[in-house]
C-alpha cells in the first residue's frame, strides 16, 4: 500500500491504518535511530516516542512533503532530543561522582588502547565490525548538523533534496555540510589510522 492511500484510509477515520505507517517505517526509523545515537535501547524508545508522535499528529500532514520526508525530520528531531537529554543525563553522573571517576577514566583509556589494537590487527575476525563501530562512534562525536546530514546521506541514502526537507535547509547547504562532515570525519578516521 502506498503512503497517499494509507493517508486517504486515515483522513476517512480508519484508525488502523496507522499500523500500515508502522509496518512500512519501522526498520527505517529505527535504524535511522540507532545510527544517530549509537544505542539499541535508545532507539528503541525514540522509534516509539516517533511513531506515537505521528499517530498524534497525522491528522495534521498537509502533504506539503513526502509522507517519508515528514517521518523523519520527526525521527531527527527526536533523536535530537534524546541526545541532548543523555548528554544532560552523562553530565549529572559525573558531577555527582565522587572520586572513582579517575580509576574508570583508566579503564576506560585501556578499553580503547585494546580497540585501537584490534583494529590496527589485519587477521583479526572481527575486523570489519569493530572498523563499523569505529567509524559509527566518529560520526557520533560530529557536530549534530554534521552528523545528521551524514547519516541521512551516506547510511539512510536519501537524496539532497530529500535531506534538506528533513533538515529544512537548502539543497547547496546540504551539500555543504556534507562536506564538512565528510572532511572532519576523514581527519578523525586518519588520525585513529584507519584511513
Amino acid at each position: 500500500m502506498d503512503d497517499n492511500e494509507i493517508l486517504k484510509r486515515i483522513k476517512s477515520g480508519d484508525a488502523g491504518a496507522i499500523r500500515e505507517i508502522i509496518k512500512k517505517y519501522s526498520a527505517v526509523v529505527y535504524n535511522h535511530a540507532r545510527s544517530f545515537l549509537r544505542n539499541e535501547q535508545e532507539a528503541e524508545d525514540v522509534s516509539q516516542e516517533v511513531f506515537i508522535n505521528i499517530n498524534k499528529n497525522i491528522k495534521k500532514f498537509r502533504g506539503d512533503s513526502k509522507l517519508s520526508t515528514w517521518i523523519y525530520r520527526i525521527t531527527v528531531n527526536a533523536c535530537k532530543n534524546r541526545l541532548k537529554q543523555m548528554k544532560r543525563h552523562r553530565a549529572r553522573l559525573m558531577e555527582g561522582d565522587s572520586g572513582g571517576n579517575a580509576e574508570d577514566n583508566k579503564l576506560e583509556k585501556m578499553a580503547e588502547r585494546i580497540r585501537e589494537k584490534e583494529e590496527k590487527e589485519p587477521d583479526n575476525l572481527f575486523y570489519g565490525n569493530v572498523l563499523k563501530e569505529a567509524i559509527m562512534k566518529r560520526i557520533g562525536e560530529l557536530p549534530e548538523e554534521q552528523k545528521s546530514v551524514i547519516i541521512l546521506r551516506d547510511i539512510d541514502g536519501l537524496a539532497y533534496d530529500e535531506i534538506g526537507s528533513v533538515l529544512k535547509i537548502s539543497v547547496p547547504a546540504v551539500k555543504s555540510k556534507l562536506f564538512r562532515a565528510r572532511e572532519s570525519l576523514r581527519e578523525k578516521l586518519e588520525k585513529d589510522g584507519i584511513l
